[in-house]
């Protein structure tokens, strides 16, 4: 179970945010371009990319398919195979 940060958002809200901007990187997008390709504002990205916004099922589904990855690889990183196995 994630725990409630202060400002709302849970400790999966920053761990979601940090792999998405993983996963961003790793594909070579800079911020802006990425967030004009799902459709937010750099802003907003920033936020949700350190944890102070949750990532929507809209957003996790526009981000998955730009960044041609699964929907659970964002949401479940395999960079913790303990607890998927």
């Amino acid at each position: 179970m994630s725990k409630e940060l202060p400002n709302g958002t849970t400790s999966e809200d920053r761990r979601v945010g940090a792999t998405l901007r993983n996963f961003r990187q790793m594909r070579g997008f800079k911020p802006d371009q990425f967030a004009s390709e799902i459709g937010i504002s750099r802003p907003y990205l920033a936020n949700i990319e350190a944890g102070r916004r949750p990532l929507s099922d809209v957003l996790l589904a526009r981000a998955a398919e730009v960044l041609r990855v699964e929907q659970i690889a964002i949401m479940i990183p395999a960079a913790l195979p303990s607890e998927v196995a």
